[in-house]
This record gives structure tokens, C-alpha cells and sequence, in this order.
């Protein structure tokens, strides 16, 4: 479970925590267990030799250690092939010969301490129900603890020395020494990381692995027309999606919060506002800055912490960690403006847009109030089937809804799409630049609901593209220059 954890982790840099992703490692992990205990059971019937489930044991530890370089490689490799056959290749190849050796282990086990044959289902369930045990604990302390506090690197290299250190002694004191040069061999694949943080001219300030994802915030230079660095764009990323930008001298953000803000300055009367999804808080200063009195709620302590470190979160803003839905619940007071700029990497969390979901959230609004939602910019095509739904899903929900694209350009890939949603028709400021509704065909979104989790499926044309291009930009330019895509 450790490694399977692991495993997920350092494909989420490249290709984020989509449901592919997590598809794809549950089915190879299954797939190598699957493999690895039929292989186990017909080794343990050839070769009876105690010394089999050493070398097996000594195999899984190896390949656990590597796991960190040989994904590297291989992410690097073929991050610019098409995504799904990425994922699953990448994942085939770094993750399925650690977890299909680990499948062999328990047969062998069970081969070993059999004496007879009556007593062989107690021996399986024995070592089935220790191994399970040992699966759950593993589980808790790699995701809750180790990969927050050491990343994935080092966690992987200690589990397969944990892994290999009994096995290698008992071999060793058979005078099996080849194993050792074998294994100082494959130690020679290790290349150790710079400790430096600048590579060329990015300068990497923050980097941290944990269960909601990798953080990396990075400064990256602008140019003037000598070709000279004039100023820094500072940038955080989640799963290596950007998720908040600000350029360190001109205070430039997003383009969709300059657009988003056009529209909120024409609010008149309202001074609270609620926003879901902090991240670096540049939103959350812009609506300080406009006289709201500004909550945020947060999931990722991490995120506040870099919010207020890097990118300058006024003192002011009120910030609950908490998961949106348990907070729509439970917040203390009502606001005349809920903004919901939540983003897992490139996904839209599902359960905050449903229509129970939406419906709780009314029930926070001041009278006249507004709900914003930020999504992606995917709308008129085969893509846009989940902006759409969330776009049906606020107009069941009884809400009058205009949807502003936060630029001009009409390529759905380079824009986001705001979401505009009021009770009360004339509380929606008028726009030029609002999308024409009855101009697009709706018959094909669904209302979103708890019992039907579904626009992560919806959203999955859109994500890949988003996934895709930030492969293309951002992910390559940080390969050039050697920059870990893990730590």
C-alpha cells in the first residue's frame, strides 16, 4: 500500500490526481498483485528452496529503491505522448515490478510454514491478516505523515531497504556475494539531487509533497526587449497545474480575476464575502482591496501557509481550513458574495457542485446575494459538457445565471469561464461580454447530484486538454533545466 501510494504521487507532477491516474494505479497494483500471486504459488511448487523467497523479497526491495529514478526517467521519456497511453505505460513500468514482487512473497510465505496440509488455511488467512494489518498501517503513516515530512524520494529508497536488509544478510552469510555487487550495481543508477534551489534562470522557493498533492511555487523570469531578466512572474502549482500567478513587480494576477473583479466593482451595497479554494490569495487581497470583509475556506494547510509567505495574503482575510461542503454546513455567518475558485490541479471538485451542494450554499447568501463559480474554459464544445451541467445545475436550482469568459479570445483552452448566479434577475450586472445561453444547445448537461457523482467524468475532455498543455509549457521547461519533478 506504501508503494502503491508512492507509486500515485509521482505520476501526479506530470499528470495530476485525475481519476485516470488513480484508475490507472489501482488497476496495475491489482494487476501486479493479481500477477505476482500466481507466479508466487507456481515458484513456491518448482522451487521449494527457502532461498527463492529471499531473492523474491530482495527483488521487491530493489525495485522499491529505484522507484524514484526509474520514474523519472520514464515520465520524462514519454510525458509527451498522448496522455492515457502515458499514464498507463509510466505506470505499467515503474509501478508493476515492485507490487507484482511483493504479490509473490505470500505464497512463498505460506509454502514455508505449512507443515500440513490440514493446517494450510490457517496459515493463509494468517499471513493474509498480517499482511492486511500491515497494509493499513502503512497506508496511514505514508499518506498522513512520511510523504508531508520527507516527500516521496527518500520514503521509497528506506522502504526498500527495510525490505531488502534481512534477505540480504541471511544471503550473504551463504556466501551469495554477488547479490552484493548486484545490488551496488542498481545503487549506481542514484544520482543525488543538487541541493540548490535555482535552476538557471527559475528559481524554484517552495516545494512540498503531500496526501492533496505536490505544492511548488516558482519564480520565473520576464524579459524586456534587450532579452534581459526584468522582473519575476511567481507562480504556484499544484500537481505542476498553475493555480496562482503575480508578477512581483507590476502586481499583474490572473486574467480572470482582473475580469472577475470588473464585474464585482459594479456591486453595489455588499461587504462580505466568502471565498472557497484560497490559493495563493491573490482573489482574497483583490476583494480586501475593494472593501469586503474576505473569509476563505481552505482544505490544504499547506496552502494558507504558502498564501501568506509568498504571495503576500493581506492580515485580514479569515481563513477556515475546512473542506467546502462540511463548511457551507457549518459557517458562522452569511455573505452578500460566495466565490467558488476550487480546483483540484485541473479538476473541478464534484461534490461542491451539485445541486444539494448549491442548495446549501443559498442558504449562506444575505438577501441579493451572488454566487461566482470558476471553471474552465470549455463551453460550446463536446468538452464543455461539465461547464454546461454546472451551468444547468445553477439554473434548476432556481438561480438566474450569466457566464463571462475571462478573456476575449475564443480558443476555449487559453480562458476560464465565470460563472454568474443570483436569485434575483436584476442583481446580475449587465455585460457586453456575457455568453449568449440560448445560443448553446443544453440538452446533452445534466443536473448534478450527491447520488450521481459524475462531472469529473464529464470534465474528463476538458482536463486532459488542460493536463496536456501544461505538459507542453510548463512541465518541459522545468525538465530542461533539471528540475525535480519530485523530491
Amino acid at each position: 500500500m506504501a508503494t502503491e501510494l508512492l507509486g500515485a504521487k509521482m505520476l501526479a507532477p506530470y499528470f495530476g490526481a485525475s481519476l485516470y491516474v488513480w484508475s490507472t494505479v489501482l488497476a496495475i497494483t491489482l494487476g501486479g498483485l493479481a500477477s505476482g500471486y500466481f507466479f508466487g504459488g507456481i515458484l513456491s511448487y518448482k522451487y521449494s528452496n527457502k532461498n527463492s523467497l529471499f531473492y523474491v523479497l530482495l527483488l521487491a526491495a530493489v525495485f522499491n529503491a529505484l522507484m524514484p529514478f526509474t520514474s523519472k526517467a520514464i515520465l520524462q521519456a514519454v510525458g509527451n505522448f498522448s496522455l492515457l497511453p502515458a499514464i498507463i505505460f509510466s505506470a505499467t513500468a515503474f509501478l508493476f515490478p515492485p507490487v507484482f514482487m511483493m504479490g509473490m512473497v505470500s505464497p512463498l510465505i505460506i509454502s514455508h510454514i505449512t507443515v500440513d496440509v490440514k493446517e494450510s488455511g490457517k496459515a493463509a488467512g494468517s499471513v493474509y491478516a498480517i499482511s492486511t494489518v500491515g497494509g493499513i498501517i502503512a497506508t496511514f503513516l505514508t499518506g498522513f505523515y512520511i510523504i508531508p515530512a520527507y516527500g516521496l524520494t527518500w520514503p521509497a529508497i528506506v522502504n526498500g531497504i527495510a525490505m531488502g536488509i534481512i534477505p540480504l544478510v541471511i544471503l550473504i552469510k551463504q556466501n551469495k556475494f554477488w547479490i552484493v555487487l548486484a545490488i551496488a550495481s542498481a545503487c549506481l543508477l542514484y544520482k543525488k539531487t543538487s541541493n540548490t534551489n535555482q535552476y538557471g534562470e527559475i528559481k524554484v522557493v517552495f516545494t512540498s509533497e503531500g496526501l492533496l498533492g505536490q505544492l511548488m511555487v516558482a519564480d520565473q523570469p520576464n524579459y524586456d526587449q534587450a532579452g534581459i531578466v526584468d522582473n519575476y512572474t511567481r507562480t504556484l502549482y499544484v500537481n505542476h497545474i498553475g493555480q496562482t500567478m503575480l508578477n512581483l513587480k507590476t502586481k499583474e494576477v490572473f486574467p480572470y480575476i482582473k475580469k472577475m473583479c470588473e464585474v464585482v466593482d459594479e456591486f453595489h451595497g455588499k461587504s462580505t464575502a466568502l471565498l472557497f479554494g484560497l490559493g495563493g490569495g491573490t482573489l482574497a487581497n483583490e476583494l480586501v482591496k475593494r472593501g469586503y470583509h474576505t473569509d476563505a475556506c481552505e482544505l490544504d494547510t499547506r496552502i494558507v501557509e504558502v498564501a501568506k509567505k509568498y504571495f503576500y495574503l493581506d492580515s485580514t482575510v479569515t481563513v477556515y481550513i475546512d473542506d467546502a461542503r462540511h463548511f457551507e454546513r457549518t459557517a458562522p455567518k452569511k455573505y452578500d458574495l460566495i466565490i467558488f475558485d476550487v480546483f483540484k490541479g485541473e479538476e473541478n471538485p464534484g461534490h461542491v457542485f451539485t445541486a444539494e451542494s448549491l442548495q446549501e450554499t443559498k442558504n449562506l447568501l444575505n438577501p441579493g446575494g451572488i454566487i461566482v463559480v470558476n471553471g474552465n474554459g470549455f463551453f460550446e464544445s463536446h468538452a464543455g459538457k461539465g461547464m454546461r451541467s454546472i451551468c444547468k445545475t445553477l439554473l434548476d436550482g432556481g438561480f438566474y445565471v450569466n457566464v463571462l469568459p475571462s478573456n476575449n479570445n475564443k480558443n476555449e483552452l487559453t480562458r476560464n469561464l465565470l460563472f454568474f448566479a443570483s436569485q434575483n434577475k436584476n442583481e446580475l450586472p449587465g455585460n457586453k461580454d456575457y455568453l449568449d445561453l440560448a445560443s448553446v444547445d443544453m440538452n446533452d448537461a445534466v443536473v448534478l447530484q450527491d447520488e450521481f457523482p459524475v462531472l469529473e467524468i464529464l470534465n474528463m475532455e476538458a482536463s486532459k486538454a488542460w493536463r496536456q498543455g501544461y505538459i507542453s509549457y510548463s512541465i518541459n521547461t522545468f525538465n530542461k533545466r533539471n528540475i525535480p519533478l519530485f523530491r
